[in-house]
Order: structure tokens, then sequence, then C-alpha cells
């Protein structure tokens, strides 16, 4: 055990970084703990309520987070939003500081899955960040108290909330001289997506205050929605006509997530890694393909909600160029579900076309049959 806790990536940065680090979580845990409210019963419910909506949230999107996440890993992990504001600025409205904090921890415990894109996730960093969003949300609580009309209080409590968050990320990065990476915060892109996931909060306020409450459940669908329109806009970032492609780990990760999770999809193998074959794929590449290197020395598209046919197209489209601009290489396609259900399936399927043409090639090159 004590091997296991001295071996922990905490301990592996700067002692003043983690004497911040460890203030901050302890600071986050006690003053949910100070508070002296007396908890009801329907505080009890709406708690409930919100943490089941985080879990589902988590248990239906898991596969798209980690597709986001693996993306956003090489350029700005520590700053991607957290989609699950939508229930925990809730719960920092309606509820006392100890049960929101309580509903932000289930939440983070749900959605620990998508956290651990790559093996050696770190805990810390997540732990930290849920520590961070209680804060933020011990912030919103007090905006409640302020002598203002309630939907006003709402109003000030959602640029508070992403301040706080903001703040607590920023102290962190300032910790470890991550200054580089504090330039992200300055790009209003970066609080976009946070800001749309505290107005779905606030309606949902709006809706639990309503005479129909039930209908805040409607905060699910729109947030599932919300996650995927930004896993997609993610993947179109990835396409960059001048992005190198992706490295073999992380392709494979973003492929397996997406196959899986569409009912539909493709994936197209090229035998080389010839610039040209990689600039003519980066310009016929749809909305939400990726390029990825795999295996010694071969590409990779994921065709995303790809079907059969017009893959089976975009490959043969891609042999008559290749062969017109003379880059020897062969084009396999595989696709779900025609030829499997998994990636490991369709890596298989067009492993076995690639060698299949790779033989016809040589045979037809060398005027007679292989032995």
């Amino acid at each position: 055990m004590r091997r296991n806790l001295t071996s922990w990536s905490l301990w592996r940065i700067p002692r003043p970084a983690v004497i911040v680090i460890l203030c901050i979580e302890v600071v986050a845990l006690v003053l949910p703990a100070l508070d002296t409210h007396r908890i009801t019963r329907a505080e009890l419910q709406t708690a409930a309520f919100l943490a089941s909506l985080s879990a589902v949230y988590s248990a239906i999107t898991c596969r798209w987070e980690r597709v986001r996440r693996a993306l956003a890993a090489e350029e700005h992990p520590r700053t991607t939003p957290n989609l699950l504001a939508s229930w925990s600025f809730t719960a920092a409205i309606l509820l006392p500081p100890l049960l929101t904090t309580a509903v932000i921890a289930l939440a983070g415990w749900a959605e620990w899955p998508a956290r651990r894109v790559f093996p050696g996730a770190r805990p810390h960093r997540y732990i930290y960040s849920v520590s961070g969003a209680a804060l933020a949300g011990f912030a919103v609580h007090l905006c409640t108290r302020l002598p203002i009309p309630p939907p006003l209080a709402v109003l000030v409590a959602m640029p508070v909330y992403n301040f706080a968050g903001v703040l607590m990320i920023m102290i962190a990065m300032a910790s470890v001289r991550e200054f580089r990476a504090m330039r992200k915060f300055l790009d209003p892109q970066t609080h976009y997506l946070e800001l749309v996931t505290l107005t779905i909060g606030a309606c949902t306020v709006a809706l639990l205050h309503s005479p129909m409450p039930m209908m805040a459940w409607l905060s699910l669908p729109a947030t599932i929605a919300l996650q995927r329109h930004t896993t997609k806009a993610n993947l179109r970032a990835a396409d960059d006509p001048h992005r190198r492609p992706m490295n073999e780990e992380a392709w494979l990760l973003v492929s397996r997530e997406v196959i899986a999770a569409c009912p539909v999809g493709a994936i197209m193998r090229v035998d080389t890694t010839d610039p040209g074959a990689v600039s003519y794929l980066a310009r016929v590449q749809a909305g939400c393909d990726a390029i990825g290197l795999v295996g010694d020395a071969g590409l990779a598209v994921l065709l995303t909600e790809c079907p059969d046919t017009n893959a089976d197209a975009l490959g043969h489209r891609l042999r008559s160029i290749l062969h017109r601009q003379g880059i020897a290489a062969q084009v396999a396609v595989a696709a779900k579900p025609r030829d499997g259900q998994s990636l490991d399936e369709l890596l298989a399927v067009s492993e076995a076309e690639l060698i299949t043409r790779a033989a016809a090639s040589r045979s037809a090159s060398s005027g007679r049959p292989e032995a």
C-alpha cells in the first residue's frame, strides 16, 4: 500500500504545487461541512434527481466523452469543459453546500470511466477538478444569498461559477509553472461551451420551479445533444489539411469509441505514408473523419457514420487517384455492420484485403501466378 501511495503521480510534481492542490481540496471538503442548514426531504429528492441525471448522462455519452478528450489530449487536456455543470450548477442554486458537493462527487464518480482515456490516467487531476467544481458551487450558493431577485441571482451566478472554475484551474497551472497553457483561457471559444452548459442548468432551475417540475428531465437529452455536437466539432477540427495524421494510439482510441457508438461506420486503410497520399486524404475527408498512422507503414481513415456503399466508392476513387499519381499503394475498406461490429473486426477484414490486393498486384506485375 505504501509503495502505491509513494508512486502516485501527485507526489511527482513540485512540493509547493502539492501543498497548493491539497489545500484547495481540503477547503472544498471542509466548507460544505461547516454549513448548519437543516436538510429537508424535498432537498434530498432534488439531489437524488440531479445526481441520477448526471449518472445517466455519463453512462450514455461515455464513449463520446472519451473521443472528445482523446482528441484534445495533446493540445489542452486541462481546459476541456465539463458538461456535468448542467446539474452541478442547478444543485448549487437549489441545494445547500453539503448536498451540492454530494451531487458533484457522485457525478464525478460516474464520469471517471470517460476521463480514463489513456492508460495511466492521473486521478489526482480529476479529484482536483471535482474539488474545483465544489468550490465553484459554493461560490454560486453565496450568490443565492444576495439581496436580489432569484432570477437575477441565477444570471449573476452563471459567470461566477465559470470564473471560479477557471480560477481553480489557473491556480493549479501556476503552481506547476504551466503559464503557456494558461493563454487558452484568453480565447472566448474556451468559455463558450461552458456558458451554454450553464444556460441548460439555469433552464433546469426554472423548470424545477415551474408547475411541471418533472419537465426538468429535458436537460438530459439537451446535454446529450450538445455532447454529440461538441464531439463532432472536435473531429472536424482534426480535419485540418496541414495537421499531421494522429498517432496510432490516439487514432485507435478515437476510432474504437466512435465505431462502437455509431450503428454505421467504416474505416479505410492505405499501405503507404507517402506525402501525396496524406495530402489527398486530407482533402477528401468528410466532416467527422480522422486520419491516423496505423501499423509499420500505413494510413487509416475513420469514416464516421459512413455506410458501406459510400465507403466502397471512396476506396475506389482513392485507388484511381493514387494510380494516376504514380503512388504504389493498396487501399482496403471495411464497414460496420457489413464486415463486423467492432473496430478490431474491421481492422482484421481490411488487413486481410490489403494482403490479398498486394499479392494480386505482385502477381500481375510479375506476369505469373504466385506459388
